[in-house]
């Protein structure tokens, strides 16, 4: 089992900055945006996500990256934290909720005692200012505790300050897909399939339309829909092989939307495109029966590539073709 970890630490400082921003990106329930701050000069906020549309005059969490070769010190974790001391009191911006400090490596036993004591590490950087922040803060510049940041520091929520270690970070329940766009992580396989809704669903009303019309010509039945053939002695059944290849594709993009970024399953659909849309345009089939049955068979025969590649079982591929026909990308019918 590959230790991701481990791999985290492989990753430049501004690597590390751009996997937690992606990370953001994937919680869009809590963040509606997100800001990567690279380089120097970025006041103290390495990756920053927003709670509001409000920006900085609303809610907001601080995401401060420490890519070091120790485990952060407590001198170093204050004096971050005096960063947006500072430039709160400045008015540069308000202060964040919750400060979560990336530290690849951990922190010191004496900064976490700290961390998880807030109002006593509120009190000692109050009480160690002139030694640890005020002529640390901007170089050739004393930063004296002004009323400012006093004020910013008796209003600073201590409590959520917090660390994500390298361990803890892959552990996030909704880290999958960054470590699958970093790292090429196996997203796993999808869960076993359920039954196939007996009654079809309205979601499948496109491509079952396409299928009745093909079905019905070939059955010479004028008009019939989907339960029509359904019931139907002959075709029936195979109505019904198609509706389970509809559902595993379903199942498939459900599951994996949750577990990789958009773009991966953009180009898995564009490698079963690609490998079907000849067969589908191909004028000599007989009916739309036939032009069916032939890009069944060219869909599970496509060689996908990827992560999802191990995945990607022949009703999967098959079943994403009749997705193309309810989008009206593929529709069925020649």
């Amino acid at each position: 089992m590959i230790n991701y970890g481990i791999s985290l630490n492989g990753l430049q400082p501004d690597g590390l900055e751009l996997f937690v921003a992606h990370w953001l990106d994937v919680r869009r329930k809590q963040y509606v945006d997100w800001d990567l701050n690279p380089g120097s000069g970025d006041g103290g906020r390495d990756v920053v996500g927003f709670l509001t549309d409000a920006g900085y005059e609303g809610e907001w969490h601080n995401y401060q990256c420490k890519h070091l070769s120790t485990k952060l010190t407590l001198p170093a974790a204050i004096l971050e934290i005096a960063k947006i001391l500072m430039h709160a009191a400045a008015g540069d911006f308000s202060l964040p909720s919750k400060y979560i400090f990336v530290a690849l490596r951990g922190v010191s036993r004496d900064a976490a005692d700290e961390i998880r004591h807030p109002e006593r590490f509120r009190r000692m950087i109050g009480r160690d200012w002139d030694a640890l922040c005020a002529r640390r803060l901007v170089k050739g510049k004393v930063i004296p505790l002004s009323p400012e940041i006093l004020t910013a520091l008796a209003s600073f929520n201590f409590k959520g300050v917090s660390i994500l270690n390298a361990n803890k970070l892959v552990l996030q329940p909704d880290i999958q897909p960054v470590l699958v766009r970093h790292f090429g992580a196996d997203p796993g396989p999808v869960p076993p399939p359920g039954a196939c809704p007996p009654v079809p669903t309205l979601a499948e009303a496109p491509y079952l339309r396409q299928l009745a019309a093909a079905y019905g010509s070939r059955a010479g039945v004028v008009g019939a829909t989907a339960e029509d053939l359904l019931a139907h002695p002959v075709w029936g059944e195979h109505i019904r092989d198609q509706r389970v290849r509809y559902f595993h594709a379903d199942r498939f993009e459900r599951h994996y939307s949750e577990r990789v970024f958009e773009e991966v399953l953009v180009a898995f659909g564009e490698e079963i495109y690609h490998g079907v849309v000849d067969t589908h345009r191909d004028r000599s089939h007989n009916d739309a029966l036939d032009q069916i049955h032939a890009v069944m068979r060219a869909a599970s025969a496509v060689q996908v590539t990827g992560v999802l590649k191990p995945h990607a079982n022949p009703q999967v591929k098959q079943g994403t073709c009749h997705r193309f026909a309810n989008e009206d990308r593929l529709p069925w019918g020649i």
